[in-house]
């Protein structure tokens, strides 16, 4: 006589939603108003990741083999520095007091979830700088230079353009990952209780569900960060509290 077991269901992930090409262009709009509802605690946190960003490329100024990674690296960890951001967009939707200081508790809210969102945002930003390290130390044949000179030359000698290729695509293949990854779970976390394999796999469903409006929105995010950082990051003070209440509007929309 056997015994029947008895199957745990399959977990149930929130339901996501199709959204228009154009909806990044709402979800900036949206986040454009967050932004300026209360700008002083929004330009807090702008303020906050580019002494960041600074603080790392100055780190890494005299070592070409981490500069250019150091600036793309910083991409993947962005997410984990916007919760205070998100929790600000949270509170305007639901009527609740929203400073600066209300802000800072969207940690407590799912507290191991974040944390291990933020543990997994390390580890590709540590596995990025490693692989870089070795793309360069492999491929890079030229006389050594600084950071700069470094990045020019591979750009303009063709002797590098294999080098370039590589290292361009090894980067694109890792964003679009952690971009498919973060783009609905780190809002997510600080808007309801779920873990974090369920905040990743309904990240992945909105990318497959939308794969031509959310290629859009990361083209949008990458086109922003870029002109913070060609600014000398001076426009990240105003490009990451305007992204970051963005995202948390085109999560509410991609997630029922």
């Amino acid at each position: 006589m056997t015994e029947s077991v008895a199957v745990p269901p399959a977990p149930t992930f929130p339901k996501v939603r199709q959204v228009a090409l154009a909806a990044p262009l709402k979800w900036l709009g949206q986040g454009w108003r967050d932004l300026w509802r209360q700008p002083a605690a929004s330009l807090f946190y702008g303020i906050a990741i580019a002494v960041t960003g600074a603080v790392i490329l100055g780190v890494t100024a005299d070592l070409p083999y981490l500069f250019a990674a150091a600036i793309t690296g910083f991409l993947l960890v962005a997410p984990m520095l916007l919760a205070g951001l998100y929790e600000l967009s949270r509170r305007y939707l639901a009527n609740e007091p929203a400073s600066v200081f209300d802000s800072m508790v969207a940690w407590k809210r799912n507290p191991s979830a974040l944390i291990s969102f933020g543990l997994l945002s390390i580890l590709a930003g540590t596995a990025w700088q490693v692989l870089s390290v070795v793309i360069v130390a492999v491929f890079y044949k030229g006389r050594p230079l600084g950071p700069v000179g470094m990045m020019i030359e591979v750009l303009i000698n063709p002797a590098h353009y294999l080098m370039f290729f590589i290292y361009v695509s090894a980067g694109g293949l890792l964003a679009a990952v952690v971009f498919a990854l973060s783009v609905v779970s780190m809002p997510m976390l600080v808007d309801r209780r779920c873990d974090l394999l369920c905040a990743l796999a309904t990240s992945l469903n909105a990318v497959a569900e939308n794969p031509l409006p959310l290629a859009f929105w990361a083209l949008i995010i990458m086109l922003l960060t870029g002109f913070g950082f060609a600014t000398a990051l001076v426009g990240l003070v105003l490009v990451m509290p305007w992204l970051g209440h963005a995202s948390f509007h085109a999560y509410k929309d991609l997630v029922e």
